[in-house]
């Protein structure tokens, strides 16, 4: 609803009560402009109608300044005092209206709705729309505005959980809107037609109403990334057929994470990192060996019983749902009949926490060195599953939100960890172990681009000479000391990928990186690549003078 929508919506509400207060405002002043007073000299005189309208003015809103410019007659007299009574009604009738206009939904959804557009097309910054304040939502949310590369626009229908977002404070301040994200019209309210709107997140937990939202996105903005969640395999299906670019799938997610885990401990921890965690194998990274009980049903149970016979790992599958919820928490003799007794592993992955709480606590007490596995539906359960101790926790909302946040800052996570995922036992610890020696076990991910905007003089530098990766990196300064900076990944402009290039590969214009590295180190690589005299000296080891610039 436009601006000039709600002044009609306004002026149509407010239709009856204006019209009885001109009414009452228009009538006085013709009978007070007809009516004869008497003037100082004793003839009759009329008042002005500017006069009479001066009177009615101070008379209906009960100021009552007297009787001017003379005395009236009692002919007046009588015409003021319908005014009073009829004029003071009418305004108690016409501000009674706009209160009651001031509550009614309509009238104030409209306002918000203008306000909201109001703030999106002021702005001028390239912003991310995100349909739905979930869980997943609020996280992605939370890591998109500490970088503080995009502004962001939030939609959901549920009022509450727009207030909760607004009181969260959050600086520079989000524009959002209670509204149905699934609306053309709301979606062009946000501004998803603007050449500022980079990407649509939906992360609905209905795939239905996340298709919908994707295929006006698509419609209204052909060049729009958009990034939708997905629990269904038709579901992803149809997304990805539509033109979404990136579909969150959790469960395909953890069923890859346990497969790298069952191939190796050190792959897992590779893909846990760049999707949030650290660069340190532990116990828990460690699958055991044996049979392994699935409690799970539904699509995310077939695509771990995939994962287990992938891996030739014995398993007995339980499908478990809430109706058998009461004989699977009080009756030990299911599970031992499942041969929890011997099991090395337990997966509860029911879409219901408590039923997954029952299961872990009744597995333990059966079998209290059992490995368990957990899928956790709502993040303010953590806390029960932890007092349980379970091995190892997969939230689905934080795997959505990190899903998600990887596509949209640092895309080439993905080619990093296909490519890495075909490569022998050997790469995997030697990757680890050079990632964590060289800069730390909690690096920073880091994607940039060779060109001007991220690294001016390197992208400069490029077009008269060539530069290696290890002149960049390795004692830059001819100090014998190395930045903490380590290349997992680069990206030719014609879409070829070299994991872990050497230190010999060259650069060439708009090459992408995927790096690891410390705070210090970056904003040392940024100094480099970004200032010709910095760069002249790491490359050449000598002072440039102005003249010597091949640039």
């Amino acid at each position: 609803m436009s601006n000039e929508s709600t002044i009609w919506l306004f002026l149509r509400k407010m239709r009856v009560p204006l019209i009885v207060l001109n009414l009452a405002h228009a009538i006085p002043v013709i009978l007070l402009t007809l009516v004869p007073g008497t003037g100082d000299n004793g003839q009759p005189v009329h008042l002005s109608f500017f006069d009479a309208m001066y009177v009615v003015a101070y008379t209906a809103t009960t100021i009552g300044f007297g009787e001017i410019p003379y005395a009236f007659s009692y002919a007046q007299r009588i015409v003021v005092f319908i005014t009073i009574y009829s004029t003071v009604p009418a305004w108690i009738y016409a501000l009674g209206s706009i209160i009651a206009l001031l509550q009614e939904k309509t009238f104030t959804s409209a306002i918000k709705m203008n306000t909201f557009r109001r703030k999106v097309r002021h702005l001028r910054q390239d912003f991310i729309i995100i349909c739905g304040y979930t869980d997943a939502g609020k996280l992605l949310i939370d890591k998109i505005n500490k970088d503080n590369l995009y502004r962001i626009i939030v939609i959901d229908k549920n009022i509450e959980k727009i207030e909760a977002l607004q009181s969260e404070m959050y600086l520079p301040s989000i524009p959002a809107i209670v509204a149905d994200a699934s609306m053309t019209d709301v979606l062009k309210s946000s501004g998803i037609e603007s050449p500022h709107c980079k990407f649509l997140v939906t992360l609905f937990d209905d795939d239905q109403l996340n298709l919908k939202i994707s295929v006006r996105a698509r419609i209204l903005n052909k060049d729009l990334s958009i990034i939708a969640r997905s629990g269904l395999k038709q579901g992803g299906e149809n997304l990805a057929n539509i033109g979404v670019n990136h579909v969150i799938d959790a469960f395909s997610i953890i069923s890859k994470r346990i497969d790298f885990a069952l191939r190796s401990p050190y792959l897992f921890n590779l893909l846990s990192w760049v999707q949030g965690g650290n660069l340190h194998v532990s116990k828990s990274d460690i699958l055991p060996k044996g049979k392994y009980i699935v409690c799970a049903k539904g699509r995310f149970g077939k695509t771990l019983k995939n994962t287990l016979d992938n891996n030739q790992i014995e398993y007995a599958y339980l499908d478990i749902n809430k109706e058998t919820h009461e004989k699977v928490s009080s009756d030990q003799d299911f599970f031992i009949q499942a041969g929890i007794m011997d099991a090395a592993c337990i997966i509860a992955g029911t879409n219901d926490d408590a039923i997954n709480l029952s299961i872990i606590a009744t597995a333990r007490t059966l079998n209290p060195k059992i490995f368990a596995i957990v899928r956790e539906n709502e993040l303010e359960e953590r806390s029960l599953f932890s007092n349980l101790k379970v091995d190892k926790i997969f939230i689905l909302d934080q795997i959505a939100a990190l899903d998600g946040y990887n596509y949209i800052d640092r895309p080439m996570t993905f080619k990093f960890i296909d490519a890495i995922a075909i490569q022998d036992q050997e790469v995997f610890v030697d990757t680890l172990m050079l990632i964590t020696g060289r800069v730390n076990k909690r690096p920073a991910l880091i994607e940039m681009e060779i060109d001007e905007l991220h690294m001016y003089a390197l992208s400069r530098y490029l077009r008269e000479a060539p530069v290696r990766i290890g002149q960049l990196l390795n004692n830059p300064y001819h100090d014998d000391k190395d930045l903490e900076i380590v290349i997992l990944g680069l990206e030719r402009s014609n879409g070829e990928f070299i994991l872990l290039p050497r230190a010999e590969t060259l650069l060439q214009p708009n090459d992408r990186l995927l790096f690891a590295t410390t705070r210090p180190s970056l904003e040392q690589f940024q100094l480099i690549v970004n200032h010709y005299y910095e760069l002249y000296y790491v490359i050449h080891g000598v002072e440039a003078r102005r003249f010597k610039l091949p640039f």
